[in-house]
C-alpha cells in the first residue's frame, strides 16, 4: 500500500483526533472557569433569598431552582423552560460518556492502523535485507527504497497524535464534579461538544456523501460508536466508513426498524410482498443472538418502532393507533389520538419520549412515556423520518416539500433546510436519522445511506 493510501485511511481518525483535542481545550477553559467562580457548588435554589433544595435547572437562564421559584418570571420574561434536576444530570452524564466512547474509539481504531504501518515497514525492511544484488534494483524494491522515509515520517506522526490526545482525554478530572457543576459544564459546551439549541447556529454542507447504496429503512447507532441498519432480509452492523463489521441475515422477511437499546437491538420485520405479516425481533447487542420475539398486528407497509422508558412502542397503523409491550413483548396498553391518519414513523425522544410522524394527517407528536400522552404536537407536510438531538431539537424530513425541517426543543423556533444535493440524488424518502461527530446520517430507504456535514457556528 502506498503512502496516500496509508493517510487516506488513517485520516478520518486522524480529523476525530483533531476535533477532541480542541473540545477537550474549550471544556477544560470551562471546567477552570467554574472552578475559579465557585459557582453551582451548593445544593441550593439559586434564586434570590432562596435556600430551598434544587428541583428544577432552567435551560434559558442557567439556574437550579426550587419548585416554588420555577412558577416565578425566567429572566427573559416568561416561564422558566425547566428539566428536572436529576434527569438533566442523567442526560448530561450520558452525553458526556458517549462523547468520550466515541474519541475513545477513534483512537483505538488510529492505534490499530499505527500497527498495520509499524508491521508493513518492518516486513518491507526485512525484504531488502534479504534481498539479493540484483533484487535491490528491481521495481518492488525501488518503490520500497523511495517510500520508506515517507511511511518513517507518517508512522511518527501518528504516534505522536496519539500520545497528545491520550494525554489530552486523561486531563479531564469531571470525576469531582458536583451535579451542578457537571450541568453547567456540560451545558455550556453543548455547542461545542453536542448539538446547539440555537438554531441559527445550525448550518448544512452543500456536499451529500452516499455512505452505502444498500437499502436501509432506519438506522441507529451504538455507544460504542457502530451503526446499525435496518434494511432488505436482515440489518448489518457497520463503521462510520459504511464499511460491515457484522451481517445478521434474516430470510423470513425485511427489517424496516431498529433501534439500540441497553444492551439489546430491536428490530421490526415484515414479511416479504403478498404477506402482512409483522413481528418484534430483539437481538443481544453483543453477539446479536436472537433473545425474543413476538408478532404485531399486520401491516403492508413500511412502520417502525421506538423504545424508551422500559417500553417498547409500535404503530398499528391500520387500527390508527400505537401498541405499548413490555421489553419482553408482553401487551402493556393502546395508545390512540383523535386526529390519527396514518402513524407511521417513530424514533426515541431521549430522556422520556417516542416521536411519531404520521404523514397522512401532516402531524408530528412527542408521547411522553411516563405518561403515556402526548406531550406537543407539530405541523409538517407529509413528516416520514423523525428524530431528536441530544439538546431535544427535532428533525424532520418532509417527503412532499422535499427538505428537512427541524423544530426546537421548546418549539420557539423552526428551521428549514432545501438541500440541492439531496434532492438530485433523486432522495423522496428519508425513514430514519441520527446525528454523530458533526455528521447528520439519513437512512433513504432504497437510495442506501446519505450523510451530510453540519456546520454548528459559535457566535450564530
Amino acid at each position: 500500500m502506498g503512502v496516500a493510501e496509508e493517510w487516506e485511511e488513517m485520516e478520518e481518525y486522524s480529523q476525530q483526533i483533531d476535533q477532541m483535542k480542541r473540545q477537550v481545550s474549550s471544556l477544560t477553559e470551562a471546567l477552570t472557569k467554574l472552578k475559579t467562580s465557585g459557582k453551582a457548588t451548593e445544593a441550593d435554589c439559586q434564586s434570590e433569598d432562596c435556600g430551598r433544595p434544587i428541583d428544577w435547572y432552567c435551560r434559558y437562564c442557567k439556574l437550579f431552582i426550587c419548585t416554588r421559584c420555577s412558577k416565578k418570571p425566567c429572566s427573559n420574561g416568561e416561564k422558566h423552560d425547566v428539566q428536572d434536576f436529576e434527569e438533566m444530570y442523567e442526560v448530561c452524564k450520558e452525553k458526556y460518556i458517549e462523547w468520550k466512547a466515541s474519541k475513545e474509539l477513534a483512537m483505538g481504531t488510529l492505534s490499530k492502523q499505527k500497527k498495520k504501518l509499524q508491521e508493513e515497514i518492518t516486513s518491507e525492511i526485512q525484504k531488502m535485507a534479504n534481498a539479493s544484488p540484483e533484487q535491490l534494483v528491481s521495481p518492488e524494491l525501488t518503490k520500497i527504497v523511495t517510500e520508506l522515509p515517507e511511511k518513517r515520517k507518517l508512522l511518527e506522526d501518528v504516534t505522536s497524535q496519539i500520545a497528545e490526545a491520550g494525554s489530552s482525554l486523561q486531563s479531564v478530572d469531571v470525576d469531582s464534579l458536583t451535579h451542578q457543576e457537571f450541568i453547567q459544564v456540560f451545558g455550556e459546551l453543548s455547542d461545542h461538544l453536542f448539538e446547539a439549541t440555537d438554531l441559527s447556529k445550525i448550518s448544512l454542507s452543500a456536499s451529500c456523501d452516499i455512505i452505502t447504496p444498500k437499502t436501509s429503512y432506519d438506522i441507529d447507532i451504538t455507544p460504542s460508536g457502530d451503526i446499525l441498519l435496518a434494511g432488505n432480509r436482515g440489518f448489518n452492523v457497520c463503521d462510520k466508513n459504511g464499511n460491515i463489521l457484522r451481517s445478521v441475515p434474516n430470510n423470513k422477511g425485511d427489517f424496516t426498524s431498529i433501534q439500540y437499546y441497553k444492551g439489546r437491538i430491536y428490530t421490526l420485520l415484515k414479511e416479504p410482498k403478498g404477506s402482512n405479516k409483522r413481528y418484534v425481533i430483539v437481538y443481544s447487542a453483543n453477539d446479536c443472538k436472537e433473545c425474543c420475539q413476538w408478532k404485531l398486528p399486520d401491516y403492508g407497509f413500511v412502520s417502525m418502532l421506538a423504545v424508551s422508558n422500559d417500553k417498547v412502542y409500535a404503530v398499528d397503523s391500520d387500527s390508527k393507533k400505537v401498541k405499548i409491550y413490555s421489553l419482553s413483548g408482553n401487551p402493556l396498553t393502546d395508545f390512540y389520538h383523535s386526529r390519527f391518519k396514518n402513524p407511521v414513523y417513530m424514533s426515541k425522544c431521549a430522556p422520556d419520549g417516542v416521536l411519531l410522524a404520521d404523514w397522512s394527517a401532516g402531524l408530528v407528536y412527542k408521547i411522553d412515556c411516563a405518561t403515556d400522552k402526548i406531550a406537543w404536537q407539530f405541523e409538517v407536510e407529509s413528516p416520514r423520518g423523525v428524530y431528536c438531538d441530544r439538546s431535544g431539537n427535532v428533525w424532520i424530513w418532509s417527503s412532499k416539500e422535499k427538505m428537512l425541517v427541524l423544530r426546537s426543543a421548546d418549539g420557539k423556533q423552526v428551521k428549514r433546510f432545501k438541500h440541492d444535493n439531496i434532492v438530485s440524488a433523486g432522495i423522496e424518502y428519508i425513514c430514519g436519522f441520527f446525528i454523530s461527530d458533526d455528521h447528520l446520517w439519513g437512512a433513504a430507504c432504497g437510495k442506501g445511506v446519505v450523510r451530510v456535514d453540519m456546520i454548528i457556528s459559535k457566535d450564530g
